[in-house]
């Protein structure tokens, strides 16, 4: 019966280059091989050593479908090398060894799924399932997948009618149900953690969508809280103007600092998840901002404080590379220093 083989290989040698198609599965004997490959979202390339007696190539084997990395020799190695046939024969007893690999996969789908929540702007650990439901609606409206929007909408009002998105899921469901497309100019949905009951002894910041000078007043003394630092009275003023309609040059600015300020607000508060989106959302909006090189750092820190390291080494190499050379580009200097990067 035939079964796995033994392969050496020379220092340099390749093992399979990305795109490869091949079935063959490796286990690493002795020796050592680094799989190469660059990240999708900051093309960024990442190098992972092969552990000894760990499987490599299986998933692109399992799933026909061309090599995702590049497998290459350093210093010479020894390989096991199973064809598909011969693997799945070789695993069909061992439930031990299926369940590692299970684990292993479920870890790469977690961080595959972290990846596409970057990518639909959500950020961090999952958030409160009333956001959950209407971003995933609006990701499907978005797609032009008008009947699994209409239902999500229709779901989220039902177990949410006076939730903090009711407005603006009753608005969208309505496009949704005329077949109409996600409107391009709406604000991007941010998260907001839903209140049992608001505070009586707090002032209401309500600002109308066009409000001409109460935009200017609103953001003096909105930075008045700031200042004070009452950072929670200051986080509901600035969102009151966050997304007004700005008339004039100097209400453009202050619209544009209230996006940033409702951010630090928030980062002060420590609420790591909504600061990380708000500061991700000022950077999208405003992409020549005074505060795009600021935001950035922070969403380092932001990172770090979550212990994802190698996202906040890529954030902080970002703010280097932005000019002027500055007290910021000093600040991310020390933080690459400080975290060995």
């Amino acid at each position: 019966m035939p079964g796995p083989i033994i392969r050496s290989y020379k220092a340099g040698s390749i093992v399979y280059f990305e795109k490869d198609k091949a079935d063959d599965i490796y286990v690493l004997q002795s020796g050592r091989i680094i799989l190469s490959y660059t990240q999708v979202d900051t093309k960024v390339e990442v190098k992972e050593d092969v552990k000894l007696g760990e499987f490599f190539g299986v998933k692109s084997a399992l799933g026909r479908y061309p090599r995702e990395e590049t497998a290459q020799v350093v210093g010479g190695a020894n390989v096991l090398v199973f064809k598909l046939a011969d693997f799945e024969v070789f695993v069909a007893s061992k439930t031990h060894l299926i369940l590692k690999m299970m684990k292993v996969f479920s870890s790469q789908l977690r961080q595959i799924h972290g990846k596409v929540r970057e990518q639909l702007g959500q950020f961090g650990d999952q958030k409160s399932p009333s956001f959950e439901l209407v971003n995933v609606a609006e990701v499907f409206h978005k797609a032009g997948n008008f009947d699994h929007a209409v239902y999500a909408y229709q779901k989220y009002l039902i177990n949410y009618p006076n939730g903090n998105y009711a407005n603006r899921a009753k608005d969208l469901l309505g496009l949704a149900q005329k077949n109409s497309m996600f409107p391009m100019n709406y604000v991007d949905l941010i998260y907001e953690p839903e209140m049992k009951s608001a505070p009586n002894n707090k002032p209401s910041f309500n600002v109308p969508p066009s409000s001409g000078s109460v935009i200017n007043d609103t953001f003096e003394k909105s930075m008045n809280l700031f200042n004070a630092s009452d950072y929670q009275t200051s986080l509901e003023a600035f969102r009151a103007i966050a997304n007004a309609n700005p008339t004039s040059e100097t209400e453009i600015v202050n619209v544009e600092k209230s996006n940033y300020y409702l951010a630090m607000s928030q980062f002060m508060l420590n609420q790591l998840d909504p600061s990380y989106s708000s500061f991700s959302t000022y950077v999208k909006k405003y992409p020549k901002g005074d505060k795009v090189k600021d935001s950035i750092h922070l969403l380092g820190r932001i990172s770090e404080k979550k212990g994802e390291r190698d996202k906040a080494i890529m954030l902080y190499k970002k703010v280097t590379t932005l000019p002027p050379d500055d007290e910021i580009t000093e600040k991310a200097k020390s933080d690459l220093v400080r975290l060995g990067a």
